[in-house]
């Protein structure tokens, strides 16, 4: 896609849309039926409540088969198992070891300037230089990105 360049994917229930980069890759699915997830944060907990058009993303920061498997077993512990996420602390060690977040939402903005795992705002997920700035969005039957990437693809989520 050229520079702010909107591409619009439809997505069927069984389906991940993976948005790649050089240093990093975004797995997006849609959250397939009203759902909550709970987010634990240094302050307390937030729920998240989901329609089914709405999105679950994880970004990793590294790419390759094994961290897209990765990915789609965290799309499983969410959808299907109901893992709570976690929200470190500004500055928290940890932060540095992590290899995938996750944003939840109707619209998710990807941003390569925040600190990995530190911020419970749902509207933006930490992400690859190279897909910073980009926009994805719920829409009926489909997500829709917004920006400069290169690699798109749609894979099917096999149970097992």
């Amino acid at each position: 896609m050229s520079v702010r360049e909107r591409r619009m994917f439809r997505i069927k229930k069984d389906e991940i849309l993976f948005i790649s980069g050089y240093n990093g890759i975004v797995g997006v699915v849609k959250s397939e039926e009203p759902r909550n997830i709970y987010m634990g944060t240094p302050e307390g907990e937030i729920i998240l409540s989901l329609d089914e058009d709405d999105l679950i993303a994880v970004s990793a920061f590294e790419t390759g088969p094994i961290i897209e498997k990765a990915i789609k077993c965290m799309i499983h512990l969410l959808r299907e198992v109901g893992t709570p996420l976690i929200v470190l602390e500004e500055g928290h060690p940890t932060s540095k070891r992590l290899k995938m977040v996750v944003s939840a939402g109707e619209t998710i903005k990807l941003d390569c300037n925040i600190t990995p795992g530190t911020h419970p705002e749902q509207d933006l997920l930490c992400s690859a230089p190279e897909l910073s700035g980009t926009i994805i969005k719920a829409v009926k039957d489909g997500i829709v990105v917004q920006g400069e990437v290169e690699r798109t693809r749609i894979d099917k989520i096999k149970n097992s």
